[in-house]
């Protein structure tokens, strides 16, 4: 483990999301309010604190609006869904017996129930908006 500190690790995770890719993109290390804003969803999520992620992802969203740069949000939900808390392997047993399926999931490490459900909360945003507010991104840059 790194010594790296919290806002080296949310750069280098936003950089790992491409944000350096477009000029919108940028903003997320350029504007001090908003990268302070991605580091409060950091130490909400090391807390391992639903509420805690859900309170800084719509601290986010206030700010990204107030900026005219919603679309900005597509990169919260990926900062989320790309981390620990989502599984890295998913897969689906039909028994065809019974007609149940059974889903599997490998995490790369240990993760809570509350941990799971971030990284589904931030999924299932990102499937929902985040692909269509990450083409906005790269649309207007």
């Amino acid at each position: 483990m790194t010594d790296a500190s919290i806002y080296q690790i949310v750069k280098d995770k936003l950089i790992a999301h491409g944000v350096e890719r477009t000029n919108d993109g940028l903003l997320t290390l350029n504007d001090q309010e908003l990268f302070s804003l991605f580091v409060d969803l950091e130490r909400a999520a090391r807390d391992s604190s639903f509420d805690a992620v859900l309170s800084a992802a719509a601290a986010l969203e206030n700010y990204l609006v107030s900026i005219g740069k919603h679309q900005l949000m597509a990169f919260t939900y990926m900062y989320l869904k790309f981390s620990d808390f989502s599984p890295k392997v998913t897969g689906v047993d039909e028994d065809l017996h019974n007609g149940r399926i059974r889903k599997c999931q490998e995490f790369s490490k240990p993760v809570s129930d509350e941990e799971r459900l971030i990284g589904l909360w931030a999924t299932v945003k990102f499937h929902q908006v985040g692909r269509s507010l990450l083409r906005a991104v790269y649309n207007t840059s």
